[in-house]
């Protein structure tokens, strides 16, 4: 509705309220007697407050906080609002409504709240919603609504109050353990200690020191014999890199791989092991294999706010993304369907030395996957939401 016509809207509201003042007046000199006349005076008070709302300058301003900024998927989202103005006008109610960007929140209750201001200049109420979707959520203001008695005269004000808060996918405990090579299906996996715990370096040799160099790498007994400072010198160990590429195309069980591929991330980097992540949406996105928290930050936001829009099998996605694919000494791969296609590029990955593994994430009903294992010769394991805990101890007896 346009401005013009709800300024329209609220002058005939006015006018008939002018208009029932005046009948009522009427009838009570016409008619007389006390009835008439009660009436007229029990409508006066109303009508009197309603043509002084109606002339009233609605002006509210309000800021609004959050616990936090991020959040766990469904988790409970706190919200702590002030209102505040400048007249002390009596209301005798307002409605305070969240407005938010693009989402379903919109029709929830829960952002809706009725507050008996009065007299009252500043007004500050807290509420939760208790069950916030995955995604980046954009409030952009608040709607506020207040009116007389018969309803006659409203006021409305929109609030530009604006805040975003990103609520992360549902994560489940993942020890993270890296898969056998394609060549050998039935080894033991390594456990992920081993690369937590041992040195990133070695020390081959020594040289002479240089500025800046770490005083704690002098070898001492070097700097005796030769009377100069000396330094160990060293070279660094190949890291363990993993890969991950999540299928983006639309699936009932969306949601859930998106939770496992965070939950993996998320247990892959405390095993102290570097992780990048490549998925095409409607957007392709590329991230590098890295373990800093500025890195893992970075993965969960991008996996908070991925949608099902992949216009791309992930057959076409694997072919496609070789030359980055090959670079990562493992290979994990998420998909809610594995299909001919994408075990044929799975297989040809592995052929390569890379270490491949399939996460299929399934529903209540998981679909058989030796068939595709004994076919293709590839790592194949069937996930499913509450069991992720147990996805590489399957992979490592496939």
């Amino acid at each position: 509705m346009s401005k013009v016509q709800v300024k329209t809207k609220e002058l005939l509201r006015f006018l008939l309220l002018i208009g029932l003042a005046l009948l009522t007046f009427s009838y009570a000199m016409f008619q007389g007697g006390f009835v008439s006349w009660f009436l007229f005076f029990s409508f006066l008070p109303p009508a009197l407050y309603a043509i002084s709302l109606f002339l009233y300058s609605f002006s509210y301003h309000g800021e609004r906080t959050f616990s936090k900024d991020t959040f766990l998927f469904h988790e409970p989202v706190r919200m702590h609002i002030t209102l505040y103005r400048e007249s002390r006008f009596p209301l005798f109610y307002l409605i305070a409504a969240e407005q938010l960007q693009h989402s379903s929140l919109l029709s929830d209750p829960q952002t809706k709240t009725v507050l008996s201001p009065g007299f009252k200049k500043k007004l500050t109420f807290t509420y939760e919603i208790d069950q916030m979707p995955r995604g980046e959520h954009h409030f952009t203001g608040i709607r506020l609504k207040t009116g007389d008695l018969f309803g006659l005269i409203e006021k409305e004000q929109q609030i530009p109050v604006e805040n975003k808060i990103v609520v992360y996918p549902p994560l489940e405990d993942i020890q993270y353990r890296p898969p056998a090579s394609s060549g050998d299906h039935g080894a033991a996996m390594t456990t992920a200690s081993s690369y937590q715990h041992r040195d990133s370096s070695m020390a081959v040799g020594i040289r002479s020191y240089q500025p800046g160099d770490r005083l704690s790498l002098i070898n001492w007994k070097a700097t005796a014999k030769r009377s100069s400072l000396m330094t160990k010198e060293f070279e660094q160990h190949q890291s363990h890199d993993v890969m991950m590429v999540m299928d983006c195309t639309p699936s009932p069980q969306f949601e859930e791989a998106v939770s496992f591929t965070a939950s993996a991330v998320k247990g892959i980097i405390r095993s102290g092991a570097q992780v990048g992540l490549l998925t095409v949406s409607d957007k392709r996105r590329y991230f590098q294999t890295d373990s800093s928290a500025g890195h893992e930050q970075q993965l969960f936001h991008h996996l908070a706010t991925i949608q099902e829009s992949g216009t791309a099998s992930f057959a076409a996605v694997l072919e496609k993304e070789a030359a980055i694919l090959q670079q990562s000494s493992t290979l994990l791969l998420v998909t809610t369907q594995l299909t001919k296609e994408a075990a044929e590029r799975v297989r040809f990955y592995s052929g390569q030395g890379q270490s491949v593994a399939v996460f299929v994430v399934a529903g209540e009903t998981a679909p058989a996957t030796e068939q595709t294992h004994q076919q293709y010769g590839i790592n194949v394991c069937v996930v499913q939401k509450g069991q992720f805990a147990r996805a590489f101890a399957e992979v490592s007896r496939t």
